[in-house]
């Protein structure tokens, strides 16, 4: 039964990569090993190629001073750190959120089958993160330091072994995180603070973790001795990795102890967790008027509560939100010691640095991306939206104007940060906000087009459109490419022309693309949108 269950699960993930929605037929051979080579890329290209370099950078210091278990150690904790960011929030959507969770459970199948085959889902994703680090890790050790079989397997059974704590992390604090939500009202909003704090976490710790490794390098002996007397669960966590067999026993033996406590109150509260529907308020009658409201304005609020009431919605697509302020904040903080810098770099291309910023709002801007899968999460229920008295185009206009409201505030106080710093002429300061923002509008009717193009009403868990859709990943690869293109023309031969006229040409270019895409949606987007 797990089995089933497992690969039911399994299927609903790379349901995507296989099967067109659309068109009700499977994808091509090749439609669909180009979608699996762009994730390979993705994963085991980019995030495989850095992990790489650093175990690169890290390995031979560690070997030749007799230390390779505090070389494990620190890229054990990259993996599980990587591996609990990739899946805690998996955890707890894919444990208590998912939308068949009423049919499973009034099927006559056993509810620990239920959740072993949820567990097993979550494991197989934390797996597949921290494999991204500990599969360099382990090779570029091998290769390095001569090794026997023995360490060899010990080596692999370290992975799995990683993976399992990642598991029992991802379990915990999803289940810590249900249990919080069961007591507010607002379920949406307990998980989307803590995954902010827990980015800002990661950023604090990226924004470290350079000069932490520096100074580990140098200090190798220092640390370890000290790691041996007052942290044996470290020392035999990275001994483990070298061929220990008896520290590869130990730790998993307290990693086996750990999770046989996270399932005992997982099974015992499964059940009521994934069930309940949390703190409401007692329903009291309160006599109000009501003001009528336009069609835009009904259909805003509608798109802005589908937003608010989902988390991954929330997290995936709307990150951009937070980190435009956020960035706005740091330029008013350290903004002029960086232009300052830009100068001193680009001494004979002024106005470098007004480009620079711009584009970097430009690639926080892709962040924000609601409108591309605001189509797909209608699902089953888009004939709801069809049976209303207003026109498809009014429906199309309320999911751009979603990624508007969402992203043009921010937008507009990081642009003015940006412009305090700079100092820069009223016309050349008018640019710098003007060109983010139609970049931004550029951006919300590309998702939209996408999400038109590449549907998926047929998902059952709602990490499908908003985290593996097609158009969603197309839209910030665009977005990257375009805002990382920006940046390099500059520097190759747009300086020549000057930063106000680079700025005005860019301007142009948004402008008619923006006004292209926008008849298209106007004319063939509306009959696309009515065929669904």
């Amino acid at each position: 039964m797990i089995g089933i269950l497992l690969k039911k699960q399994t299927a609903e993930v790379w349901r995507g990569y296989f099967y067109d929605a659309k068109e009700n037929k499977a994808r091509s051979r090749f439609s669909t090993a180009m979608r699996f080579v762009l994730f390979a890329l993705l994963m085991i290209g980019l995030l495989g190629g850095i992990f790489t370099a650093l175990a690169l950078f890290l390995c031979q210091p560690f070997a030749d001073a007799g230390m390779g278990w505090m070389y494990f150690v620190v890229m054990g904790m990259v993996a599980i750190l990587l591996g609990a960011f990739g899946s805690i929030f998996n955890g707890y959507a894919g444990l208590y959120l998912a939308k068949d969770n009423d049919l499973l459970f009034s099927m006559p199948v056993p509810l620990n089958s239920i959740l072993a085959a949820r567990l097993l889902n979550v494991y197989l994703l934390g797996l597949m993160y921290a494999a991204i680090v500990c599969a360099p890790a382990l090779i570029v050790y091998w290769v390095t330091v001569p090794c026997g079989v023995s360490v060899v397997c010990a080596g692999l059974l370290w992975t799995f072994l990683v993976s399992a704590i990642v598991l029992v992390l991802s379990c915990a604090l999803g289940w810590v995180v249900a249990r919080i939500s069961l007591k507010l009202k607002d379920k949406g909003l307990v998980a989307a603070i803590a995954a902010i704090l827990l980015l800002a976490a990661y950023w604090v710790f990226c924004s470290q973790i350079y000069a932490a490794i520096n100074d580990l390098a140098i200090n190798a002996a220092l640390y370890g001795a000290q790691v041996q007397e007052s942290a044996a669960v470290l020392y035999n966590f990275g001994r483990a990795a070298e061929g220990d067999w008896f520290s590869l026993l130990i730790m998993t033996a307290v990693v086996g102890a750990v999770f046989a406590v996270v399932w005992l109150v997982l099974s015992r509260t499964f059940l009521h967790t994934a069930t309940a529907s949390g703190a409401q308020d007692k329903a009291t009658y309160r006599e109000k008027t009501i003001r009528q409201k336009s069609p835009a304005h009904a259909l805003l609020k509608k798109e802005l509560q589908r937003f608010t009431s989902s988390v991954n919605y929330m997290l995936n697509c709307g990150l951009g939100t937070v980190l435009l302020p956020l960035f706005g904040v740091l330029l008013l903080w350290k903004g002029e010691e960086y232009v300052e810098l830009f100068g001193e770099i680009f001494a004979g291309m002024p106005g470098t640095a007004s480009i620079l910023l711009c584009a970097v709002a430009c690639m926080l801007v892709v962040m924000n991306d609601a409108a591309s899968p605001s189509v797909s999460l209608e699902g089953r229920n888009l004939w709801l939206v069809r049976s209303l008295p207003v026109s498809t185009w009014q429906i199309l206009q309320s999911k751009l104007h979603l990624q508007i409201v969402l992203t043009a505030p921010p937008l507009f106080f990081c642009s003015l940060c940006a412009i305090l710093v700079l100092r820069v002429s009223l016309v050349e300061s008018l640019l710098v906000l003007l060109v983010p923002q139609l970049f931004m509008l550029l951006l919300a009717h590309l998702g939209l087009t996408l999400g038109l193009l590449w549907p998926n009403l047929k998902w059952t868990d709602e990490t499908a459109p908003v985290k593996r859709s097609m158009a969603v990943i197309l839209t910030i690869i665009a977005g990257w490419v375009c805002g990382f293109a920006f940046a390099v023309i500059w520097l190759w031969q747009g300086w020549h022309i000057g930063a106000v006229l680079y700025l005005v040409i860019a301007a142009v270019l948004a402008i008619l693309a923006c006004l292209g895409i926008r008849l298209w949606l106007m004319s063939g987007g509306c009959k696309r949108f009515e065929a669904l």
